[in-house]
């Protein structure tokens, strides 16, 4: 189904929310550096007094530990991570392009399942300063609700938004076909709050990369570290239709991009209320 009402779309960007994580680490020496990440959560519902958005497990999650360009180790310390409405990050990127005439953001590496240190591409800046300009704008904590690592999911929630009726609803991503439209929102490297079309191009991921390739599918939707967490949206009948989260992209590949069917969420998000079990990690304290 190739039509949409163009109002719609900008209203699934505006559905849209950058996350920003903000970790401590320590190096050898005890010297601590400040880091900070970029991903995307789109919303999913409201409940009561609280808004629930998803996003991709990693985006809520950083990594225990990091390597420096030689191989300097550094362990986590702390991490938290907010969300970001319009008028914040409008006075986020102020500060940053003032900041990056001063700053230069050093290169981390992680170790990747196989054992092999690959760039984190997700770090956006090791300043201290950047800590500061967190505090002044005050954004949201955001409270990890649910999550799940191996399928790259997760469910969080904020104080209720203010926002828009939404104007898609849940689909189910197990009924995707190849060349089905799709519209994918979020927040390229931080820049702007973005909506790409493209088509899905393969139903599952390859079996060459790892078990339950059936979880997740490959579209062509132009994405870029940033997009992680970022809403896939199918077209029925001219509505749309949440069906999966921006996940990763194939590195030295074009056009091979990876969502996560949405599925799952449907399934521990029962009603108003989540249950979580077969691999599921939920956190129902109040902080």
């Amino acid at each position: 189904d190739d039509y949409v009402n163009q109002e719609d779309l900008e209203k699934i960007k505006d559905a849209s929310y950058m996350i920003i994580s903000e970790s401590k680490y320590k190096d050898p020496k005890g010297k601590i550096v400040t880091l900070h990440g970029l991903g995307t959560g789109v919303l999913y519902r409201d409940v009561e007094e609280k808004t629930y958005l998803v996003t991709a497990h990693h985006v809520v999650h950083n990594e225990k530990v990091l390597y420096d360009f030689f191989g300097k180790r550094y362990e986590q310390l702390s991490e938290r991570f907010y969300l970001l409405e319009d008028h914040q990050v409008d006075k986020l990127h102020r500060s940053l392009r003032k900041a990056a005439e001063r700053n230069k953001t050093e290169q981390f590496y992680i170790l990747d399942a196989f054992g092999r240190i690959r760039p984190s591409h997700n770090i956006i800046s090791t300043s201290d300063e950047i800590a500061s300009i967190l505090s002044a704008i005050k954004p949201t904590k955001i409270h990890i609700d649910a999550s799940h690592e191996a399928k790259d999911l997760a469910i969080i929630s904020v104080p209720k938004l203010q926002h828009q009726q939404l104007v898609y609803s849940v689909g189910n991503a197990e009924e995707l076909q190849t060349q089905n439209l799709v519209y994918v929102t979020g927040w390229p490297r931080g820049l702007v709050k973005n909506v790409t079309r493209g088509h899905i191009t393969s139903v599952n991921d390859s079996k060459l990369v790892g078990r339950n390739s059936e979880e997740r599918f490959i579209f062509d939707a132009s994405i870029s570290p940033g997009n992680s967490g970022g809403g896939i949206f199918a077209v029925r009948d001219g509505k749309l239709e949440l069906v999966g989260i921006t996940s990763a992209l194939y590195l030295g590949a074009n056009d091979l991009y990876l969502g996560v069917k949405i599925n799952p969420i449907t399934e521990v998000f029962n009603g108003n209320s989540i249950r979580c079990d077969k691999g599921w990690k939920c956190n129902f304290s109040s902080s």
